[in-house]
């Protein structure tokens, strides 16, 4: 019972903005959870929150007006440089990826699409996190031996 509440903790802070999986996933390895189970678990925590923005940012837009946000020029620049792609991809080291879908969507993009390159995007940086977190610890190890 203990397992499930860490795995649940796990999935509660992966879900939680700004926390992302590049926190979530080296420190629930490094207190000794199995690494496969944490990056899935950390995956779907993160992702679930997504879709829900993705599905809920219409009927808030309709409801409350578009989101009025002046972006910068830069930003501008990137969007017309990179587009969804590239939000998606950088989302979850530089603003996180909640911001980064408000951001997309906020940015006229599809929101499948905006579902999809955030999903991938987060496939890509569990499983990058989950192994160059596995590759820190057992250069630690081989570093400084076992103890």
């Amino acid at each position: 019972m203990d397992l499930i509440w860490q795995y649940a903790l796990v999935f509660l802070a992966a879900a939680t903005p700004w926390l992302e999986i590049m926190i979530v996933i080296p420190v629930a390895i490094g207190v000794g959870l199995a690494p496969v189970p944490v990056t899935v678990v950390s995956f779907i925590g993160n992702a679930l929150p997504v879709f829900g923005i993705i599905a809920l940012f219409r009927a808030w837009e309709r409801r409350r007006g578009p989101l009025r946000r002046r972006w910068s020029p830069r930003a501008r620049r990137i969007w017309e440089r990179y587009g969804l792609p590239g939000i998606a991809l950088t989302g979850p080291v530089v603003t996180g990826i909640h911001l980064a879908a408000v951001m997309a969507l906020a940015l006229q993009a599809d929101r499948r699409r905006t579902a999809i390159w955030m999903t991938f995007s987060l496939a890509l940086w569990s499983v990058a996190t989950a192994a160059l977190t596995l590759l820190g610890f057992e250069g630690w190890r081989w570093l400084f031996g076992n103890g």
